[in-house]
């Protein structure tokens, strides 16, 4: 089977590129890069700008990783364009070929009120997918993990100091699940019977609940520092302005909006994904 998949290159994307060839399909791996993983064909596209077109003639499925966690605005790089205007193209584009299967990442903890544009756009998207294409699959992932996640990368760079600051009270709860194990779902559900997986939406995540308080001491823990660290817990009517006026600099860690989503509950009781993954990797030694 013949799989394109958009936001190839990306954390997640790589990833599955992997696991579709693993699992003896070929991969059509999309990107602004253009590059494909273990022989995967790499196509270079700007899904804002060029056009979509004959990209998904033939193809027997298409998976939609295209996503940003924090905007850029002067470049054009915004949720709605990445998460809402873009996957309207794509499935105009499905619709237009006729793909038998279509496969979206989205968010756990989207809400059409969900306190941050990140969800908000992300719920939006799911909505214009399950419109237009009722037979399409919806994966709602945790905070991932594994190959040195950039916002674990985050937090470890915080576990480093003598005293780890913490927005709100870090009892905030998530499933962290491991990359490998979101990729088998991905992948696995472009070529799963239809039937089984029509217009299913699956929520993702790993075996151990953590607050953000436990994902902290845990990343420090990887470092070689002997948990629990000492936090310091900001309230986040105090972080607010600060953050706002810090997210303008490119190299300050945390946006407003994840801010936000740190402080909502990340949470999911759905164990159907075992059905790909029966044993889901706990947290270990790689963040």
């Amino acid at each position: 089977m013949r799989f394109v998949v958009l936001g190839a290159s990306g954390y997640i994307g790589e990833a599955v590129q992997e696991t579709i060839r693993a699992q003896g399909h070929r991969v059509v791996a999309v990107s602004r890069h253009g590059r494909g993983v273990g022989g995967a064909e790499g196509i270079a596209m700007n899904v804002q700008r060029d056009p979509v077109g004959s990209l998904l003639d033939g193809a027997d499925g298409v998976l939609n990783l295209v996503g940003i966690i924090r905007e850029a605005p002067a470049e054009g790089i915004t949720y709605q364009a990445l998460h809402v205007d873009a996957t309207a193209k794509l499935v105009e584009a499905a619709l237009k070929a006729g793909t038998p299967r279509y496969v979206q990442m989205s968010a756990l903890g989207v809400s059409p009120r969900g306190g941050s544009r990140y969800f908000e756009t992300k719920w939006e998207a799911e909505q214009l997918v399950r419109a237009r294409l009722p037979h399409a699959v919806i994966v709602r992932p945790s905070l991932v993990f594994g190959g040195r996640a950039d916002f674990f990368a985050t937090l470890a760079g915080l576990a480093k100091n003598p005293v780890v600051p913490v927005p709100g009270d870090g009892h905030a709860l998530f499933d962290p699940v491991f990359r490998g194990n979101l990729a088998t779902v991905l992948a696995s559900l472009l070529s799963a019977p239809a039937p089984d997986v029509a217009g299913q939406v699956y929520e993702i995540g790993g075996p151990v609940r953590m607050t953000l308080d436990a994902m902290i001491d845990w990343v420090a823990e990887v470092a070689g520092r002997r948990p629990p660290v000492p936090k310091l817990h900001m309230p986040l009517g105090l972080l607010r302005p600060l953050v706002s006026l810090g997210e303008r600099v490119p190299a300050f860690p945390l946006t407003t909006d994840q801010l936000r989503m740190l402080n909502v509950p990340n949470i999911t009781d759905d164990t159907r994904w075992h059905t790909w993954v029966p044993e889901p990797t706990p947290p270990g030694r790689d963040w």
